[in-house]
């Protein structure tokens, strides 16, 4: 686990992946004019690929606009409609480029919306996508080969197990899989020869949270840990702080990202918003009526065009997030990005089971995901071992009810009462989905089955 070796290792092995590390970190210092240039640039070749290469586009721009040539800036991208998940999934042959000179490989979200999608991606938009992740780590403390531990689900490359592969040993990179967190398995953890080594922790916020809970019972910690990055869910204050004081007042940043659609943010060394990296993506902020908002602190809907990915060019997508513009200015560490305050998206309780196993939502997203047919799922726990999956089925779901609790039982738990209901996930008020309801502990005004309240 020597941190230099690691290096060397990563430099001869991922050579894009760190030129490109070191060309966003140079670009630290720039203002809005240079980006909205660099991205203008980018975009016009993106818009004229697409016209050429990518069927759907051309037929669904044709009505907004005569050429490629009408969509020239950032501004003008308010000219071409919004491109919906349905319409992705509905479309995706004509949405996959023509081009025979184009490689790629095939990729998918990590389903933590609770409908996965599936696309195409280039080897060059996955590197700058790690060279993004790697740039905000470093604003957390990581260095390039230091050991690290996921703690999550498939979008961060963590699996049912904890088993390592070739790439996790080139990165010294160390998983614990959210679907499965036990007092049995963080002692494991705990007694690895790796756990007092690890300088940097990233992952699911609701899994870290209850991976620390569980070190705190056992009383033990990475003594070696400088910093910790969270993605993928809504990270609460009070889950931010309880991360932070458990692991020794560790800082605690958070991180936004979408791949599929090219988006990036992440807290800064200050923590003070989440500065939007633009290399590889143009984030839009919309209101209802698709009218572009650059007002600061105005909530409205996320918009995302990859700049970077001419496999499967997402132009104009709809995200199903909502955020704000935070700040413009610069700050202390130099980094002179817009911001935008924290994501209103993805997020979900956890399912606390009498045996003492905590279930986040990354192990359900990684089981569901793999469910062809489905199209969104929410788990609503109603007792201390009742769980109800509603399911939202496709046309060519074929899966009957018992093949439905067969499959519950034998990939989350053969422990919980299983009950299938068959509808949309119902939302929140603001119209989200929490993919984990516990209405058990909600109704006794609870977070935890200690009697932790809410």
């Amino acid at each position: 686990m020597n941190r230099l070796f690691h290096s060397t290792a990563m430099h001869a092995l991922l050579p894009l992946r760190l030129r490109l590390l070191r060309q966003i970190r140079s670009r630290e210092g720039w203002d809005q004019a240079k980006i909205r240039s660099y991205q203008n640039a980018k975009l016009r070749d993106l818009v004229a690929h697409c016209w050429q290469y990518v069927p759907y586009y051309r037929s669904k721009w044709s009505g907004s606009i005569a050429s490629p040539n009408d969509i020239q800036n950032v501004d003008d991208l308010a000219r071409l409609p919004v491109l919906s998940k349905d319409e992705l999934r509905e479309n995706l042959p004509a949405l996959t480029t023509t081009a025979p000179f184009i490689k790629s490989d095939p990729a998918r979200s990590g389903g933590s919306t609770g409908r996965p999608t599936l696309f195409r991606m280039t080897h060059y938009d996955e590197q700058m996508a790690w060279a993004q992740m790697y740039t905000a780590w470093s604003w957390a403390g990581y260095r390039i080969g230091d050991p690290f531990q996921c703690v999550g689900g498939e979008s961060i490359g963590v699996g049912l197990g904890d088993k390592r592969t070739r790439k996790d040993w080139v990165m010294n990179r160390w998983t614990t899989s959210g679907s499965n967190l036990t007092i049995e398995r963080a002692k494991a953890l705990a007694a690895s020869p790796h756990f007092q080594t690890i300088r940097f922790l990233y992952g699911y916020p609701s899994a870290i949270r209850e991976l620390c809970d569980l070190l705190k019972t056992i009383g033990d910690r990475p003594r070696a840990l400088k910093g910790v990055v969270c993605t993928a869910e809504v990270m609460r204050q009070d889950v931010r702080e309880e991360i932070s004081r458990t692991l020794g007042d560790i800082p605690v940043h958070d991180q936004y990202g979408l791949n599929d659609g090219g988006l990036f943010a992440a807290e800064g060394p200050e923590r003070d918003g989440l500065h939007v990296f633009f290399s590889r993506g143009v984030m839009e902020l919309v209101d209802d009526g698709g009218r572009p908002i650059s007002d600061i602190g105005r909530s409205g809907r996320v918009i995302a065009t990859c700049l970077t990915n001419l496999a499967t060019p997402f132009v104009r997508y709809e995200t199903g997030d909502e955020a704000h513009w935070y700040d413009s200015g610069p700050v202390a560490s130099g980094i002179r990005w817009p911001r935008i305050g924290p994501v209103d998206g993805r997020t979900g309780d956890v399912i606390y089971l009498p045996s003492g196993r905590r279930i986040a939502m990354p192990g359900l997203t990684l089981v569901m995901r793999w469910m062809e047919g489905l199209n969104q799922y929410q788990f609503i726990q109603t007792t201390p071992k009742s769980v109800t999956a509603r399911l939202d089925r496709g046309s060519n779901f074929k899966l009957a009810e018992p093949e439905v609790l067969s499959y519950l039982r034998a990939k989350i738990s053969d422990e919980i009462d299983w009950r299938v209901e068959w509808g949309r996930p119902e939302l929140t008020q603001n119209h989200k989905v929490l993919i984990i309801r516990n209405d058990w502990l909600r109704a006794r005004g609870l977070d935890r089955p200690d009697g932790t309240p809410k």
